[in-house]
């Protein structure tokens, strides 16, 4: 019997799918950052997935590189519940509410990952875009939403979304560091600021007028 030899090139075993392999990574870093805290290197993402190094640089060239994928990630969950929670509702304040509330709650649930990603916000390049640019681009939808139907213009949802989301996280942070309130009583305080602060209708006549 002949023994058939392998082609030149071709691979040996079954094929790794990059997506499953993606997913198994990111999860691994998940555990990394919440067992070693925010400084966790790839070194602990790749014992974590049980990876060879050089598997992990394959998918992510860089901590750097991880960590927007991560922010990619759980930005994606943040919306998801969202969406959940507010089908159905009409009222905008209630969704203004429920948006900080999820991302009150985010932070409360994943301290460890909330300060390894938004100290990636912070210090990420230019070609790499941070959770809180994430959470603006989608604050901002909700008040573009909301100024239309209130029939104002809609220019100023870029800064105010980027506004509340920079105050929404300071406020987070002192509350986790505090302890001083509820998440309840801090969410209903940063819903009287974003709403009566702009959200609900420019308190001065667009330019023009």
């Amino acid at each position: 019997m002949v023994e058939q030899r392998r082609g030149r090139g071709r691979p040996t075993g079954s094929r790794v799918d990059p997506a499953v392999r993606y997913e198994e990574l990111l999860d691994a870093a998940e555990r990394a950052i919440r067992e070693q805290g925010p400084q966790a290197s790839l070194v602990e993402v790749a014992r974590h997935a049980g990876f060879g190094r050089s598997a992990v640089y394959a998918i992510f060239p860089s901590r750097s590189a991880m960590l927007a994928a991560l922010s990619k990630r759980h930005v994606a969950r943040i919306l998801t519940t969202l969406v959940e929670r507010t089908r159905g509702a009409d009222d905008p304040r209630e969704r203004v509410s429920a948006f900080i509330d999820n991302l009150c709650a985010w932070i409360e649930e994943e301290p460890q990952l909330y300060r390894a990603l938004s100290g990636h916000a912070l210090m990420g390049g230019d070609d790499e875009r941070g959770i809180f640019e994430e959470l603006a681009d989608a604050t901002e939808q909700v008040l573009v939403k909301n100024l239309s139907e209130l029939g104002a213009p809609t220019d100023a949802a870029a800064p105010w979304s980027r506004a509340m989301i920079g105050s929404t996280a300071a406020a987070a942070a002192w509350w986790q560091r505090t302890g001083t309130m509820s998440r309840a009583e801090l969410v209903q305080h940063l819903t009287v600021l974003s709403w009566g602060g702009g959200v609900r209708m420019p308190l001065y006549p667009p330019p023009g007028d």
